[in-house]
């Protein structure tokens, strides 16, 4: 299967005056295109695609205006007003402040089903309102006009403009949502979108192909005429249709290369990374034996080596997780916690939470270790395996499944231990670490709570600079002291692209630029 590699990257002749089609794949299907209701990272891509807020985040980090031409903030912090370009719907109508509110306060309605609910707690009686105590009207939310939305916050929030570029916040047209509820469920002249692209067709579990949107504010930065997506979850076929020609791009952050062929891809490629704010890790359920206690998660993540695993499995030189939060979202700051393959701690802190539970390394044999489908994370669940079962001396079990049935599992607390790949939703520490504030919280997947940890960040958010990272770091100190989430690496999105794709480029939150991605003509075949 390797011998198709000796073409790789070869530049090929394509055919003039056809549309700049990019073709590129997706590991599995967009749980929802609704941005309401969005939370899984394949449907955050197709948000990104399809929809824009208030304000972009850029690949610098930096922050631009969107569907707002412009913004004030108060002095005090507290309150945001926005006020409205000229843009359209792809039906032609007019976005307005309007659609914004409803959009927001639709995700705030107890009744509404959305996991992201809470990246709202910071705008004023947002949290009161989801939990049934204040009307939406009472929410902080407000268009005062077609062109004037005013977001009065419940306290100062230093990442208030990144939080909301991240397309939770997204709108959706609020005429459509009212007359067609299941807009979002198919492609149809009712999906109507505010983004670079339209959604032209969807086949489920089979492709989606995107339009460039004609009604965008600024169709002129849009490059591709068309982006098809396949959705093929075998790193093996995605690379063979990648070398035939029939995918632009595969890897990271749509889909995984596949780890049996990275070294020979990186001989015959430019493999290119790009560390993103993400982190595949281990969740723990705090109150599932044996794991509800904190000495026996500690011993498990102890135990691990994650040198070994970034060296021989994943290969992209990824770092080793010894913290909680990406260093790229704390200006690249990189503290340890912990040891790696700290495995004379480890045996010690298992025969302690053994014994203050009353349990052997029987217990252990019930605990399904769960993860998606994919050939990198079963290489890892292997690997953790043996490293538990050599370190450790206790023998779990590992079994894939499919990704929504994984995220269900986690979302209802219905499992032991569980691979995942967690991705911040916006550039600030604060999106990994505001996850355990609560239990209620539904990416509180560990279903952990401490008053310790959430007064440090209630602080964080009165202060600025070195005071509120160090504020910070105590609070991911507290969090790793009981282990209810083991990280094992932070992610580098790793892809190969064709000779005739240029432009490619990833956010700090590790979602694609697509109205970037530029074809070069006279370089390619369709």
């Amino acid at each position: 299967m390797l011998g198709v590699f000796g073409v790789s990257c070869q530049k090929k002749p394509m055919a003039q005056n056809q549309p700049r089609c990019v073709r590129l794949n997706l590991k599995n299907e967009p749980a929802t295109l609704d941005p309401r209701k969005g939370g899984d990272v394949i449907s955050s891509h197709m948000h990104f695609l399809l929809f824009e807020g208030l304000v972009r985040l850029n690949a610098d980090n930096s922050i631009s205006p969107a569907q707002a031409k412009s913004f004030e903030i108060s002095e005090d912090g507290l309150v945001y007003t926005f006020f409205m370009r000229e843009a359209l719907w792809s039906n032609g109508t007019v976005v307005t402040a309007y659609d914004f509110e409803k959009s927001w306060k639709d995700i705030l309605d107890p009744a509404f089903p959305s996991v992201c609910a809470f990246l709202l707690y910071p705008i004023k009686n947002a949290e009161a309102a989801k939990r049934g105590r204040v009307g939406l009207d009472e929410i902080g939310i407000v268009a005062k006009d077609d062109k004037t939305l005013v977001v009065t916050l419940e306290k100062p929030t230093p990442y208030f403009l990144d939080l909301i570029s991240f397309c939770v916040f997204f709108p959706v047209s609020r005429e459509v949502d009212k007359t067609h509820p299941d807009w979002a469920y198919n492609a149809s002249e009712h999906f109507v979108s505010n983004g670079p692209f339209i959604l032209k067709e969807w086949k489920h579990n089979n492709e989606i192909v995107a339009l460039r949107n004609p009604t965008y504010w600024d169709s002129s930065r849009v490059r591709p005429d068309q982006i098809h997506f396949s959705m093929i979850d075998n790193e093996m076929t995605a690379l063979q249709m990648f070398e035939s020609g029939e995918l632009d791009m595969i890897g990271e952050p749509l889909s995984p290369l596949p780890i049996d062929a990275l070294s020979t891809l990186k001989q015959k490629c430019k493999v290119q990374r790009h560390p993103i704010g993400g982190t595949t890790m281990i969740a723990f359920n705090v109150d599932k034996l044996p794991f509800n206690n904190p000495k026996i998660r500690k011993a498990f993540a102890y135990a691990i080596d994650r040198e070994m695993i970034v060296n021989n499995i994943t290969q992209m030189g990824e770092i080793p997780a010894l913290n909680a939060v990406p260093p790229v979202l704390k200006n690249n700051r990189n503290v340890a916690f912990y040891k790696d393959a700290d495995t004379k701690v480890a045996k010690v802190l298992l025969e302690e939470g053994m014994e203050e539970l009353g349990i052997d390394r029987g217990a252990f044999k019930d605990a399904i270790y769960y993860y998606s489908t994919s050939d990198v994370n079963h290489k890892i669940a292997q690997a953790l395996q043996q490293q538990w079962h050599k370190a450790l001396g206790v023998q779990i079990q590992i079994e894939n499944i499919e990704h929504k049935v994984l995220m269900d599992k986690m979302v209802k607390r219905n499992y032991h231990f569980a691979q995942n790949l967690w991705v911040a939703q916006y550039n600030d520490q604060m999106s990994i670490l505001e996850r355990f504030k609560f239990k209620t919280n539904a990416k509180n997947y560990a279903n952990w709570e401490n008053p310790e940890y959430i007064a440090l960040l209630e602080e964080s958010f009165y202060v600025n600079g070195s005071k509120r990272a160090e504020i910070l770091e105590r609070a991911e100190g507290i969090f790793l002291n009981e282990m209810p989430i083991c990280p094992i690496y932070h992610q580098e999105d790793a892809f190969i692209v064709q000779p005739y794709l240029s432009d490619v480029a990833i956010s700090p939150i590790g979602d694609l630029v697509f109205e970037k991605l530029t074809l070069n003509e006279g370089n390619r075949v369709r």
